[in-house]
């Protein structure tokens, strides 16, 4: 049952390889418990983000994260996380900066693996995407930010959903790692009105989403849902990997339409207009490709590089539309080399949607680079990092913007906000 130990290692799931849980004794062999607590503090410093355009400083915290996971009877397995982000960001007069998502149950898995390196798993899921859009926010990220802005999944929290998977291992030496599963996506909701009043059905068919993982690891093995960008264990890895999502007729912003003036808001529109239009399918596809190679006299070299595709097609709308905007192309990458304890970084992504987008407000892009502190591997590090944001709010205030938003209208041409990140960071 030696191999069965990784499928049911579920913290591994999220935490990184060169983290650590603490376990807690059960009195029983039966029974394994693992708890694992996850602290983020970070200072923003945004360039001519103020009324006199001087420095905006912000203190918050990042990430507060409290998991539990263990086995029963060798064979079952669960996973629960409590999550809460950007605890005390940006407070206001009225306001002691209250987080931007208060907490909630970020993760919850249960898990039954009836024969090595084969798992079925149901509950609150990450859904399947590139690992460079996945890496460990725990122990897997040496940039301070995996670039979660260009991820443009149409209904999740934390990019996670509710659904069932499976996932495993097929071929010699963990060869290959696979997760496929169906999630729940946007249900059927039935279209209200008349004529151009009126909104169109989503998912008229009530089919769910459906999505697969798969890696090759060409050197080593990677075994989670969640990477390193670098592993600090000594030992090399190299892999490739792609993913795919689909959802019929479910192109839609994360809400259902919205009809203003006769304009649909939310969805990409195949055809027809109002209550008779019919929705674009919802599909996203990509690949990437990572190395990370332990060097002579304690350095190591790592570097990633992803392009993926979101797909809300084509539409007849006017092209602020907000689901048509999400069609396009990102692409990622990141540099790495540690000396000892410490890893200087550059790191970067863009985002563009179609050219046939006239108003660009999907566009845009990050250039970061920076120092990673490696007090105790994973467990304890501190970051200092300049990062670059175009486009940012016309005052400097918002470096960060997940979704796209129909008045950007500059898009990557738009406003450049500069600013200086230190985050430190505890891992137990």
């Amino acid at each position: 049952m030696k191999r069965t130990a990784f499928a049911l290692g579920l913290l591994a799931l999220f935490a990184s390889t060169s983290a650590s849980a603490i376990k807690v004794p059960t009195g029983s062999t039966d029974y394994d418990l693992n708890v694992s607590v996850l602290l983020q503090f970070r200072y923003e410093g945004t360039f001519s983000a103020t009324t006199n355009k001087t420095m905006d400083s912000d203190f918050f915290v990042r990430r507060a994260r409290l998991a539990a996971g263990g086995t029963a009877f060798k064979i079952f397995s669960f996973f629960v996380q409590y999550y809460n982000s950007r605890l005390g960001q940006r407070g206001t007069t009225t306001s002691v900066g209250q987080a931007t998502n208060p907490g909630f149950v970020q993760d919850a898995i249960v898990g039954f693996t009836p024969i090595p390196d084969f798992t079925i798993e149901g509950g609150l899921i990450l859904t399947p995407t590139l690992r460079t859009l996945a890496l460990s926010s725990s122990g897997g990220q040496v940039q301070i930010e995996a670039p979660t802005e260009i991820i443009f999944q149409p209904l999740d929290r934390g990019f996670r959903m509710a659904g069932a998977e499976v996932r495993g291992f097929l071929g010699p030496t963990h060869l290959i790692h696979y997760r496929a599963g169906v999630w729940e996506g946007f249900h059927n909701t039935p279209g209200t009105g008349s004529g151009n009043t009126g909104t169109p059905a989503v998912n008229p068919g009530g089919k769910p989403l459906v999505g697969a993982h798969v890696r090759v690891n060409l050197i080593g093995d990677e075994t989670g849902y969640a990477y390193n960008q670098m592993y600090l264990d000594g030992k090399p890895r190299a892999s490739i990997g792609g993913a795919i999502q689909y959802q019929p007729h479910a192109a839609c912003a994360g809400a259902a339409p919205a009809n203003q003036a006769g304009v649909l808001q939310n969805c990409s529109i195949e055809s027809g207009a109002g209550a008779t239009a019919k929705i674009n399918d919802y599909k996203m596809y990509g690949g990437d490709a990572f190395v990370d190679l332990p060097l002579a006299r304690d350095m190591e070299f790592a570097a990633s590089a992803s392009i993926v595709r979101w797909d809300y097609g084509s539409s007849n709308a006017p092209a602020t539309n907000v689901g048509y905007l999400r069609t396009g192309t990102g692409y990622t990458g990141e540099l790495d080399l540690r000396f000892g304890a410490i890893a200087p970084y550059v790191a970067g992504y863009q985002f563009l949607a179609d050219s046939g987008t006239t108003v660009k407000g999907a566009d845009r892009r990050k250039l970061a680079a920076g120092l990673a502190f490696f007090f105790k591997a994973h467990q304890a590090k501190a970051n200092i990092e300049w990062t670059n944001y175009t486009p940012g709010a016309a005052d400097g205030s918002n470096p960060q913007a997940i979704a796209p938003v129909a008045n950007n209208a500059a898009g990557i041409k738009g406003n450049t906000v500069n600013a200086i990140w230190v985050q430190a960071q505890a891992a137990f």
